[in-house]
């Protein structure tokens, strides 16, 4: 069984992965590019995907598993999340930058406690998935790929009208 200080650390991240389920639902829910919404999805799907993976570890280790639900911290998350959401596509992405930058911190720090190499290697992975996630949305911000998106509507309406 591991230590109490173990599974609290593995609850603690996947709070932090429940948190962010929460503030891509607000995104999503107010973003209307397609393929921003579908990205944002897919990384959603993986925060949900951590809190399982984690669960399990935590369940191994004889702790009381997460729900999925946000907190106090991943309401005020959420609630802010959604309310910058509603400026727009670039407001959205900003504010998922700033929570995916959070969760990047966390994870590295995870990584500098003793971990047996399946945990580690679990926590090395959700730590890539969050690199991955704040680079796309880094890049996204940078280059706002949801125009690209909209001008072929834009122009096919101009050379109708």
């Amino acid at each position: 069984m591991a230590e109490k200080s173990e599974v609290a650390r593995l609850r603690s991240l996947a709070q932090l992965d429940a948190d962010a389920v929460g503030a891509y639902d607000a995104a999503i829910s107010r973003i209307a590019e397609q393929l921003v919404r579908e990205r944002l999805n897919d990384f959603r799907i993986d925060h949900a995907r951590h809190v399982q993976d984690l669960n399990a570890v935590i369940l191994q280790f004889g702790g009381e598993p997460l729900a999925l639900r946000p907190d106090l911290k991943g309401t005020a998350m959420k609630g802010l999340t959604a309310m910058t959401s509603m400026m727009g596509t670039e407001a959205a992405l900003v504010a998922m930058l700033g929570n995916e930058e959070y969760s990047n911190r966390a994870y590295e720090l995870a990584l500098r406690f003793d971990w047996s190499p399946a945990v580690r290697g679990l926590i090395e992975k959700h730590r890539e998935d969050e690199r991955r996630h704040v680079l796309w949305i880094r890049d996204a911000v940078r280059t706002r790929p949801w125009e690209r998106e909209r001008a072929p509507a834009a122009e096919g309406e101009e050379a109708s009208a």
